[in-house]
């Protein structure tokens, strides 16, 4: 049967807590935060499309795993049973996802 996944926006990194300063890029534009904000909740409804207003570069990076929970899949000896985590693998400010099977 096809579940649900909640994805939560567990933590957000700016370029500053990796680099320890602000990062330009060669346009001499400054990184800013990504529009992903931390403990906001998306729903994937199990169809394989990206949740709306989730980012397309995230959702690339995090759709295995909310496609195994959808069916059933998951990691019970390590991370729990009906729940994964994922990141969004943006160098300059990645960001980290929690994704928890929605029980109906």
């Amino acid at each position: 049967m096809r579940s649900k996944v909640k994805i939560t926006v567990m933590k957000q990194f700016l370029p500053k807590d990796i680099f320890g300063h602000d990062y330009t890029l060669v346009s001499g534009k400054t990184v800013s935060s990504c529009s992903m904000k931390e403990g906001s909740e998306f729903i994937s409804d199990g169809s394989g499309n990206k949740p709306e207003g989730f980012c397309p570069h995230a959702w690339n990076s995090i759709f295995k795993d909310a496609h195994l929970l959808t069916w059933g899949g998951g990691y019970p000896e390590t991370i729990g049973e009906g729940k994964s985590f994922g990141v969004c693998p943006d160098g300059l400010r990645p960001v980290i996802f929690k994704l928890e099977r929605i029980k109906e």
